[in-house]
């Protein structure tokens, strides 16, 4: 909110002449010095103050700066214009594109307009200015009256309360609308399917034309927004804002999308050592559990097993930044060598994903069956047996007590052993 003081009229003796003097003054904060091009627009009414040649009278309008005359707007004094004292003082007659005419035959309204220019043409700069009315009806000073305003970005309104000679006064300030396309996003940085916010800022739009990028959903729209934006591939991507007649705000690169981790990894088996070969993707970090209690944080480590057995080996891949991934096999080791469960006849397990309840359908018949169940870190979760399983038969296995996350299923049967990867929601 704006505040305004009002100084009221004072008799200021000059020369042994009364002179009626009042102000009108708008406060506010200060502004950062530019030259905003714009429009002052001033009205006002004067009143007759029964001076010698009532009602006629010679009147002076016109802008100053820092105590210094920037314009004249109007002046009605082709003769009498000396008893101006104010103005002549100010302005030494200077009308450089104002309102010029012959003295006054009433009093009536005068609406003035402002173009921010000085004498040169030039726009002034930001700051606070001085709108000054003075008027006579004799051969010696007159009313006056003032009002300060600061003329910057923001426009306004000022209406001050009536005095005795000026009535219905009404000072505007209306900045130029200059066209600019500009946006802001609330991250530059951010992850796949992550939602990405893009907020508007330009100045005197009516119209907006957005494309966010390669990859984007939405790819476009025709409204202000704020818009809420996810990204469906990785990389940097190019965002533009085309606004009212053409113009165009376009950021290269501004917004960098990062990709998820793949985890991954091979094996080779050299006695009971096995040497491990990453090929995580988009991961700068890693955590190995060997699923013997032992773990390693190397990018390939090596790792000798001390007993045979099953072991749910993990990987968890870890980007610097965006979702990390996890990677698991089940290897048993024997003192015969490793069998890798990728070359085994997988059962049919369903439905996976699952509530913890699963239907396992054997391709053959297994005979006497256990089914096992482990986590990531290689602990056993449920196990159950089954007999005379055979081939077309349907094993439901699991409870929905089973807390959500991935599990190893391992289904041994005779001498064989199947292996399947399940996910329970």
């Amino acid at each position: 909110m704006k505040h305004f003081t009002l100084t009221l009229l004072s008799l200021i003796p000059i020369l042994g002449i009364a002179l009626l003097v009042s102000s009108y003054t708008q406060k506010g904060e200060s502004q950062t010095r530019e030259n905003t091009p714009g429009t002052v627009n001033f009205s006002v009414t004067t009143q007759s103050q029964g001076g010698t040649y009532a009602p006629r009278h010679v009147l002076a309008i016109w802008v100053e700066h820092n105590g210094d005359f920037v314009k004249t707007r109007k002046a009605m004094a082709n003769q009498r214009k000396q008893y101006l004292y104010t103005w002549k003082t100010a302005s030494d007659y200077n009308v450089t594109d104002a309102t010029t005419g012959a003295t006054l035959n009433s009093h009536t309204s005068h609406t003035i307009d402002w173009d921010c220019t000085d004498l040169d043409g030039n726009v002034v700069e930001d700051g606070e200015y001085v709108m000054w009315i003075e008027f006579t009806e004799k051969h010696a000073q007159g009313p006056l009256f003032n009002i300060s305003f600061e003329k910057g970005p923001d426009g306004f309104d000022i209406t001050p309360p009536d005095e005795t000679y000026f009535k219905d006064m009404q000072l505007t300030w209306e900045p130029d609308v200059v066209l600019a396309a500009d946006f802001t996003a609330d991250v530059e940085e951010t992850c796949l399917d992550q939602t990405v916010t893009f907020t508007d800022n330009s100045t005197g739009a009516t119209t907006w034309a957005w494309d966010f990028g390669e990859g984007a959903n939405p790819a476009t729209a025709n409204t202000q927004g704020p818009h809420e934006v996810v990204y469906s591939g990785a990389g940097n991507k190019t965002v533009s804002l085309t606004i009212d007649q053409g113009i165009t705000q376009t950021k290269a690169d501004y917004i960098t999308v990062y990709p998820d981790a793949v985890a991954g990894y091979t094996w080779t088996l050299e006695n009971r050592t096995i040497t491990f070969t990453n090929t995580s993707a988009n991961a700068t970090a890693f955590v190995w559990n060997f699923g013997d209690g032992n773990t390693s944080n190397e990018e390939n480590p090596v790792h000798t097993f001390e007993e045979d057995g099953f072991y749910n080996v993990s990987l968890i891949a870890i980007p610097t930044m965006c979702a990390e991934d996890m990677y698991i096999e089940v290897i048993e080791i024997t003192t015969v060598g490793i069998s890798n469960p990728e070359t085994q006849v997988q059962a049919n397990v369903y439905p996976n994903p699952g509530n913890g309840i699963f239907n396992i359908t054997p391709a053959n018949d297994w005979g006497n069956t256990t089914i096992s169940l482990f986590d990531v870190s290689g602990q056993l979760v449920l196990e159950q047996n089954f007999t005379g399983v055979q081939n077309g038969s349907t094993l439901k296995f699991g409870n929905t007590q089973i807390k959500p996350g991935i599990y190893l299923m391992n289904i041994k049967y005779n001498d064989s052993h199947v292996i399947q990867k399940v996910l329970v929601n």
